[in-house]
């Protein structure tokens, strides 16, 4: 298993050290759909890829990993085991893209700190919740295996 440590000590504003920490991205659509609501404490097991950019209207930080259950590729997915710290809603406007009307981009955001996560949340200034920004502790991570995965 690998367990790697996360130093950057300006993740989106909490100003902590993250040791032995990670920050999972986790879509408000995934939630809405088949998610399970979790909470500050909460100990998870997740699927998840692994990423280094979230198009984002707000500086939300570095993100790790992404949440992903609507994957079927199982070689490309990770699972993620820890217990939940900080969480925080990220709201954004989205607009038309200029190149492609049919794509939305997001162009205004804030974040929102809560304490659990059950999808549905109500739009704030006109922003739509896009999805949760979560801290992850005392978390291992490993390759998924194919019996892992069951979304087909």
């Amino acid at each position: 298993m690998i367990s790697p440590v996360h130093t950057d000590k300006s993740v989106f504003g909490w100003g902590d050290i993250l040791e032995n920490k990670c920050i999972v991205f986790y879509e408000s659509w995934q939630m809405e759909c088949c998610g399970t609501p979790f909470s500050t404490g909460d100990s998870i097991k997740w699927l998840v890829y692994k990423t280094n950019h979230l198009n984002s209207s707000v500086d939300v930080g570095i993100i790790d990993y992404c949440y992903e259950a609507h994957s079927s590729e199982w070689s490309n997915l990770l699972v993620l085991s820890g217990k939940v710290g900080k969480i925080k809603v990220l709201y954004q406007k989205y607009i038309p893209s200029q190149n492609n009307p049919r794509l939305l981009v997001p162009v205004n955001g804030k974040m929102i700190e809560i304490d659990i996560a059950k999808g549905f949340d109500r739009k704030i200034d006109e922003m739509e919740a896009s999805g949760y920004i979560v801290s992850i502790s005392e978390y291992t991570i490993r390759q998924a295996t194919e019996s892992e995965v069951t979304f087909r």
